[in-house]
């Protein structure tokens, strides 16, 4: 689903939570991923603006009445389902709260689950076995409490800590949560995203932000067709690459993810297939230190393939470079 509509598995998780009306982009995404009337589910969207229905009016799967009821297959009539699902738990929303964001207003909590505080900033749902709210931004730290699956966590901002691998998309993490009323829970095992723009803020045990990144690229010995990727810097726990280069000889240059890794072993080498490129093609590469997934930072540095190439006009890129290296990886 990723992959075939642009946007994160977070993202969709979150538009079918159901905690809130998605975007239009994102729902008519969803809706044609599998294949659904987009026109159909937009005009649903609308109607939510116009007239809040109760989740009990909402059109049942299958079509709306007056329009031809069309076949579909399991997939997307359970799609269908799933997109009705998010429509209606917004237009509940809407109704009880008079339209306004779910993470400026307090909430009634579902049985187990905190309430949603009017100082939360940003929301995240938990899922699997729950979250654990802890003192400070590392495994190690005390734990406050365990929000169970299923619930809306009210949050203020976000600091940096311990690195985790996030359960959904196998992407390491250093970001902690900051909950209303205290403590931090990992953003690795919480499905949601600060909101555009938030910046660091500091918690108790938190760790610096990224300061500083240096890329080196060089030819791989053993195999011709690939060179190694490979960054240092300070306050480094998460890089991705990305490459900036025409995917034929008639189509614009644009930045490709290559990958986003943690350290281990080697550090943060990755190997990329350079033998797989347009004829021709001297890639931009970029280094970027990122957070987490869809969290990039403006330390970036850049290099060529081959090596020691000019940087050309993708070196006033850095930020669109950051972003696409920074990205949740898709399955190839």
């Amino acid at each position: 689903m990723a992959r075939k509509t642009g946007y994160s598995a977070s993202t969709l998780s979150q538009a079918a939570s159901g905690t809130r009306k998605p975007t239009l982009d994102v729902l008519l995404a969803y809706v044609g991923a599998l294949g659904g009337d987009q026109d159909a589910w937009r005009e649903r969207w609308q109607a939510l603006d116009a007239d809040a229905a109760p989740a009990a009016e909402a059109p049942v799967p299958g079509g709306d009445p007056g329009r031809p009821t069309s076949r579909v297959t399991g997939r997307i009539a359970l799609a269908g389902s799933l997109a009705l699902v998010v429509i209606a738990a917004g237009a509940t929303a809407l109704t009880r709260r008079g339209g306004s964001d779910p993470a400026t207003s307090p909430t009634v909590a579902a049985p187990g689950c905190p309430a949603v505080p009017e100082t939360a900033t940003f929301t995240a749902r938990t899922y699997g076995s729950g979250a654990k709210v802890r003192q400070g931004p590392a495994r190690l730290e005390p734990e406050i409490h365990t929000v169970p699956p299923g619930c809306t966590i009210g949050l203020t901002g976000f600091c940096l800590g311990e690195r985790i691998i996030d359960a959904t998309a196998g992407t390491p993490d250093v970001r902690w949560f900051m909950v209303a009323g205290g403590g931090v829970v990992s953003s690795a095992v919480v499905h949601g995203n600060p909101p555009a723009g938030m910046t660091v803020s500091r918690c108790p045990g938190d760790r610096a932000a990224p300061s500083a990144i240096t890329l080196e690229v060089t030819a791989d010995p053993d195999d011709p067709g690939q060179v190694v990727l490979n960054a240092t810097g300070s306050g480094v726990d998460i890089v991705g690459y990305a490459a900036y280069y025409a995917r034929d000889a008639h189509g614009a240059a644009s930045w490709h993810q290559i990958g986003l890794t943690g350290s281990g072993d080697e550090g943060f080498a990755m190997r990329w297939r350079i033998d797989r490129l347009p004829a021709g093609a001297k890639p931009i590469v970029a280094a970027a230190a990122c957070l987490g997934g869809e969290a990039p930072t403006p330390v970036v540095d850049l290099g060529t393939v081959p090596a020691g190439g000019a940087t050309g006009p993708a070196a006033g890129h850095r930020s669109a470079a950051a972003a696409t290296a920074c990205l949740y990886p898709v399955a190839k």
